[in-house]
C-alpha cells in the first residue's frame, strides 16, 4: 500500500522547485563542533533567543515541547515558542493579527503588503539574507525576478516578506476526471492514446490521455450522462461536472479557462484591461453554464455546498465529471478525499479517465496559475514589527537550515527515517511516503515550522511515480506549461497603488460578482438583458478604480521576460 501523506501536501499541490539544494551532511544536529564547542555558540549563535512561530504546516494540532522542537532550538539554542493556531483559517489568523498577536515569524496567507502597510510587519534587508540564509539567497538570485519579489516601495533592498517557491506553479496542475465505466456503458468513446496509470491500490482503475475533450463533446457527453440512467438506478439524479458555491476556481476553473478566462484575474480583451468577471469571454461562459443547468447538467443544489459538501457529494457517484489536481488522478495520499480518489476508493465499480482542460469554442484551453502567473514564487512569511535585527538574523538562520537545505529539510518537513517516513524507491531519490495521520505528525511538530519551499531537485520526493507519469503526459510538459499565464497584467513588484485599493473593494466586489454568477447560472435572471447594468455596478464600486491602476503595471509577458 501507498504511505499517507504528508502535512505538508495539504496545500493541495504536491509540487517541485528548481534551485540547487544542496544537502549539508547528517539530518540530525551535531551537539558539539569540531572544538568541541556547542554548535549554535560555534555558528555565532551564544545568546539564547526566544522566537514565536507559525509556519505553513500549523493546524492547531501541534504539541509543545515536540521533538521537533527540540531538535531546532539546540542546533540554533533558541526556545521556540508554537502558536495553536490553523493557519488556514481566515477568522483565527485575523483574529491573532487584531489582538496583536502576530508571532516573531508567521507564514500567512493575507496580503503580505498589506500587513507591512498596516504596521504589522517589520522589513528584511537583503544583505542579512545574504549573509544568514544564503541558500535562500541562492535560489532567490538563480531567477531574475527574486531578488525583486516583495521589495518595499521606495526602499531598495528592503523586502516585506519573505517568498515561498514552487517550481510547478509555472505548469498546468489542473484537469478534468471524467466516469469512464459510465463513458463505456453508453459508447462514449475517449480520445487520444488512453493509458492505464497503475495495477494496484485503485490505479488500476484510473487512465490518462494527453487529447482534451473539446467543450462542445464534453456537453454532448454530460447530456448523456444526465439523460441516459449510467449508474443503472432507474432514475434521473446524474450530473456532469460536480461544482460548489464557495471555492469556484476548485471546481469551475478548468471550464472557464475553455474561453480564456482566468478565474479571478484580469486580462486583455480588445486593447483593454479588464477584470474576468466582466468581460465579454465570461459573459459568454456564463450562458453556457446557464445552459447546462437548464439541461440538468448542472446539479442544482450546487449553491447550497461548500467545497468539502460538493467533494463528499462526489463520493456518493451522482457526477460524471470533476475539475481535478494531477495528484487527485494518482491517488496520492492526501487526495483521498477529495475528487477522484474519495470515488475510487470507496466503489471497485468506478473508472477514472483524466484528461487536460477542455477546449473552448476559440481553442483556448487550460486553468492559470496557482502561483503568482510570472514565475515559481509564491506564499509568504512575514517578521513582526518589533522583532530586532538579532532575533531576525536566528530566524533566517533557521529558514535557510529548514526549507533549503536537504537533510534539514527532509528532518523538518518529514520527521525521521523509517520511524515516520518511508520511501518509495531509492532514498533521496524517489517520493517520501508519510507513515502517520497528519494531525500526529504535526503534534511532533513535523512540517509545523515549514515554508513552500520545494526546488525541482526535490520533484521525485514530492511526487511518486504516478504522478510522474502524468507530468510527462500533458502536466509538467510545454504543452501544459503554455496554458498557464494570463494575458494580463500584474503588479508583481508594487510599483502601484492596486494592492492598497484591491483591499478596499474587493469584499464589496466578490459580493456583486457572486451573487449575479449564481443568479445567472441558475435562470433567475437574463444574462442579456442585466449584463450592462451588472458591468456599471461593478465598475462603480471600485472595480473601475482598481483596473485604471493596475493598468499601469507591467504586463506579465514583459516581467516573464525580464
Amino acid at each position: 500500500m501507498r504511505g499517507k501523506s504528508s502535512l505538508a501536501a495539504s496545500l493541495g499541490i504536491l509540487l517541485a522547485i528548481t534551485t540547487a539544494c544542496s544537502s549539508s551532511g547528517n539530518p540530525e544536529p551535531s551537539p558539539t563542533a569540531a572544538t568541541g564547542t556547542p554548535a549554535a555558540t560555534a555558528d555565532g549563535m551564544s545568546k539564547k533567543l526566544e522566537i514565536s512561530w507559525v509556519g505553513q504546516g500549523a493546524r492547531g494540532k501541534v504539541e509543545d515541547n515536540n521533538k521537533t522542537q527540540q531538535m531546532l532550538e539546540k542546533k540554533f539554542n533558541v526556545k521556540l515558542v508554537n502558536r495553536k493556531i490553523d493557519i488556514n483559517n481566515a477568522e483565527q489568523r485575523n483574529l491573532m493579527v487584531a489582538s496583536g498577536d502576530l508571532p516573531d515569524y508567521s507564514y500567512t496567507l493575507d496580503d503580505p503588503s498589506k500587513l507591512y502597510r498596516d504596521g504589522v510587519t517589520r522589513s528584511i534587508p537583503k544583505d542579512l539574507i545574504v549573509k544568514y540564509a544564503p541558500k535562500y539567497a541562492a535560489l532567490l538570485d538563480s531567477v531574475g525576478t527574486g531578488f525583486k519579489v516583495n521589495q518595499v516601495p521606495g526602499k531598495q533592498g528592503e523586502f516585506f516578506a519573505l517568498t515561498g517557491y514552487v517550481d510547478t506553479t509555472v505548469n498546468q496542475f489542473w484537469g478534468q476526471a471524467y466516469r469512464l465505466d459510465w463513458m463505456e456503458k453508453l459508447g462514449i468513446k475517449p480520445k487520444g492514446t488512453v493509458k492505464q496509470l497503475g495495477t494496484a491500490n485503485g490505479l488500476e482503475r484510473v487512465y490518462y490521455t494527453a487529447e482534451a475533450f473539446t467543450i462542445e463533446e464534453e456537453t454532448k457527453m454530460y447530456e448523456a450522462f444526465v439523460n441516459q440512467d449510467p449508474d443503472g438506478n432507474g432514475k434521473k439524479d446524474t450530473y456532469g461536472p460536480v461544482l460548489d458555491y464557495e471555492a469556484p476556481s476548485n471546481t469551475q476553473a478548468t471550464l472557464a479557462g475553455a474561453f480564456g478566462i482566468g478565474w479571478g484575474q484580469f486580462q486583455e480583451e480588445n486593447g483593454k484591461l479588464v477584470n474576468y468577471a466582466i468581460s465579454s469571454n465570461y459573459k459568454d461562459y456564463l450562458k453556457l453554464m446557464a445552459d447546462w443547468y437548464k439541461k440538468g447538467i448542472i446539479d442544482p443544489e450546487f449553491t447550497t455546498l461548500n467545497l468539502t459538501k460538493s467533494w463528499e457529494k462526489y463520493a456518493t457517484g451522482k457526477y460524471g465529471g470533476a475539475q481535478a489536481l494531477h495528484q487527485s488522478a494518482a491517488l496520492v495520499p492526501y487526495t483521498h478525499t477529495r475528487p477522484p480518489g474519495n470515488l475510487v476508493l470507496k466503489d471497485p465499480s468506478v473508472k477514472i479517465l483524466f484528461a487536460p482542460p477542455p477546449i473552448g469554442p476559440n481553442g483556448k484551453q487550460g486553468a492559470p496559475s496557482n502561483g503568482n502567473g510570472v514565475d515559481g514564487f509564491s506564499y509568504s512569511a512575514v517578521i513582526r514589527k518589533d522583532v530586532s535585527d538579532e532575533k531576525l538574523i536566528r530566524i533566517l538562520q533557521m529558514f535557510d537550515y529548514i526549507n533549503l537545505d536537504f537533510d534539514g529539510n527532509l528532518l523538518t518537513q518529514f520527521g525521521e527515517d523509517g520511524t515516520d517516513y518511508s520511501w518509495g524507491g531509492t532514498p533521496k531519490k524517489s517520493a517520501v511516503l508519510s507513515k502517520k495521520p497528519d494531525a500526529e505528525r504535526e503534534a511532533a511538530g513535523i512540517s509545523y515550522y515549514n515554508h513552500v519551499m520545494r526546488p525541482a531537485a526535490l520533484t521525485p520526493i514530492w511526487n511518486d511515480e504516478f504522478t510522474l507519469k502524468l507530468f510527462d503526459a500533458f502536466w509538467g510538459v510545454e504543452a501544459g506549461r503554455k496554458t498557464v499565464y494570463a494575458n494580463s497584467k500584474y503588479d508583481y513588484f508594487n510599483e502601484t497603488k492596486y494592492n492598497e485599493l484591491r483591499s478596499k473593494y474587493t469584499a464589496k466586489l466578490k459580493t456583486i460578482t457572486d451573487e449575479y454568477m449564481f443568479k445567472a447560472i441558475t435562470g433567475e435572471l437574463n444574462i442579456d438583458s442585466t449584463w450592462d447594468n451588472y458591468v456599471k455596478n461593478y465598475l462603480s464600486n471600485g472595480g473601475s478604480e482598481i483596473t485604471a491602476e493596475l493598468d499601469k503595471a507591467p504586463k506579465v509577458a514583459d516581467l516573464r521576460n525580464k
